[in-house]
């Protein structure tokens, strides 16, 4: 499954969210669809280590080879083996063991942002946090699809430039590739 996953991963990175795109051919403006890392914190509330390296593999790929990736945290209800640990250690990934309270209070001080929850009951996450629409918690089941399961990790920005002055079209509008450095 994993490297499946990492093949799928690879792929949907090179054709997909790790290239800024043009699809509108217009000449007097650029509508460049591109995607950043967005942190997520990864919560594992079952059993399943497979399950947690191959999403924890997701936030990184999504990254593009920017450090740890787009992997905030890794909370886990049961204790990971070394090697998983030293894993996550050597691609920047902090994991901490922790109960279900101590998690909940983690998510509570959080000012928003997104958390994958790997097994576990969603609605109770949605409870202990009040419902608070600026946490958005995906729960759906882990797949092999690196379309799919790098999503959560990824913020997709839409860029307008208008290519031209009065008219007239001008060169600056063309010359950055892929709009520079992320906007966040």
């Amino acid at each position: 499954m994993i490297s499946r996953a990492l093949r799928s991963d690879a792929l949907a990175w090179e054709s997909e969210f790790g290239t800024a795109r043009d699809v509108s051919g217009l000449e007097a403006e650029r509508n460049v669809l591109r995607y950043r890392p967005h942190p997520v914190h990864v919560r594992l509330a079952s059993d399943s280590v497979a399950e947690l390296v191959r999403v924890v593999a997701a936030g990184v790929a999504a990254g593009g080879g920017s450090g740890a990736g787009a992997v905030a945290v890794v909370s886990s209800a049961v204790s990971l083996p070394s090697p998983v640990e030293r894993a996550f250690a050597a691609c920047g990934v902090f994991s901490v063991v922790e109960d279900r309270a101590s998690w909940e209070d983690r998510l509570r001080a959080l000012p928003g942002g997104r958390v994958r929850l790997i097994g576990g009951d969603a609605s109770q996450l949605y409870d202990a946090i009040d419902g608070r629409p600026d946490i958005a918690i995906y729960a759906g089941e882990v797949t092999e699809s690196g379309r799919v399961e790098m999503l959560p990790f990824l913020r997709e920005q839409a860029i307008s430039i208008t290519a031209h002055r009065f008219g007239t079209p001008h060169r600056l509008a063309y010359e950055f590739g892929d709009l520079g450095p992320s906007a966040g």
